[in-house]
């Protein structure tokens, strides 16, 4: 059994399962090359086969699926259930709701931690932003198990794929990110602003090596992303403190970290549709398109000075970036 696919994969877990007629498994030790998996078939009985395949990308997404054949004759096969799995992207729901799930509660985390640290040196202060940061802080810490969880409701429920899941790319991310935030847990006591925001600036590294990466750009694409999320995060949590204390210098902020986000984002989404081809062709393109929307409308709030509208806004934004970043692009 042969499985080429479209960019380099790693296997999850064994990677490729084969059910005999008789309900079987019959695929041996799969071997990786590239994009090519192969694993030996040990297998002899005529009639249908189901064939269960699960894999990791460069930037660390799941993808699973199903297929069958037949050898001489169509026949019954205990596991041809699987065939009518739905699937949505490349992992099943409940996989993708449960990843997009994590990386709010990612984001949102990170927001209110290195937003709003960096408004409070902005506005030297060092009171009042307390509760905000260590729910930030709590939120980071939470959404790693989340994360967990959501690979392998994107895979299977097995040892064997959580062992992979923890040894993969994937999971070297989860545990740096994990360290990330509790350095900057550990940082906060210290009172030391620009070292907590220092940590924040290897978290969002990390948040660019496991999202998508530019087609033959791979290293462009994470730097574009990190950016990306780190004017993401400072912007929200920006005005996430400044509703609590407001301060005149936060315009000149706003407009620099809204700015930002806003232009790294029109990249991304350029890219991730082939420069719009993309936007109403695929579930991908009918979230970034609510993004857009969402986005446009946050503006609006900026010109007419409603901040909490704002917020608002920027929150339902944060919640469209991590469906974005759960779905597969088109192109």
């Amino acid at each position: 059994m042969t499985l080429v696919f479209s960019e380099p994969v790693t296997p999850a877990g064994t990677g490729i399962k084969v059910y005999a007629p008789s309900g079987r498994q019959v695929a041996a030790e799969v071997s990786a090359r590239g994009a090519v998996l192969t694993a030996p078939l040990t297998a002899s009985e005529g009639g249908t086969y189901v064939v269960l395949w699960q894999v990791y990308a460069a930037d660390t997404h799941p993808s699973r699926g199903t297929f069958d054949f037949a050898v001489g004759r169509r026949s019954d096969n205990p596991y041809s259930g699987l065939l009518g799995l739905p699937q949505a992207g490349t992992a099943t729901p409940l996989g993708l709701a449960l990843q997009a799930i994590a990386r709010w509660v990612h984001f949102a985390g990170f927001a209110l931690t290195f937003g709003v640290v960096a408004y409070r040196l902005l506005v030297r202060r060092r009171v009042g932003f307390g509760r905000l940061v260590t729910a930030g802080v709590g939120l980071l810490i939470l959404a790693e198990p989340l994360s967990f969880l959501g690979q392998l409701a994107s895979l299977s429920f097995d040892g064997d794929t959580a062992i992979a899941v923890l040894g993969s790319g994937f999971g070297r991310i989860l545990g740096l990110r994990l360290g990330a935030a509790l350095l900057a847990w550990t940082l906060l006591a210290t009172d030391r602003a620009w070292a907590v925001l220092a940590a924040g600036a290897a978290m969002a590294a990390l948040d660019g090596a496991s999202a998508h990466a530019f087609p033959q750009l791979p290293v462009a694409g994470q730097a574009v992303i990190a950016v990306h999320v780190s004017a993401m995060g400072l912007w929200a949590g920006g005005v996430a403190a400044f509703l609590r204390t407001p301060d005149t210098r936060f315009a000149r902020y706003a407009a620099l970290t809204f700015g930002a986000a806003l232009a790294t984002g029109l990249v991304l989404a350029l890219v991730h549709t082939s420069f719009g081809a993309g936007l109403f062709t695929s579930e991908y393109g009918a979230a970034l398109f609510a993004k857009i929307l969402v986005v446009a409308g946050a503006i609006l709030a900026v010109v007419v000075r409603r901040r909490r509208l704002e917020l608002a806004l920027a929150t339902a934004a944060i919640a469209l970036a991590s469906l974005l970043a759960a779905l597969p692009p088109p192109l």
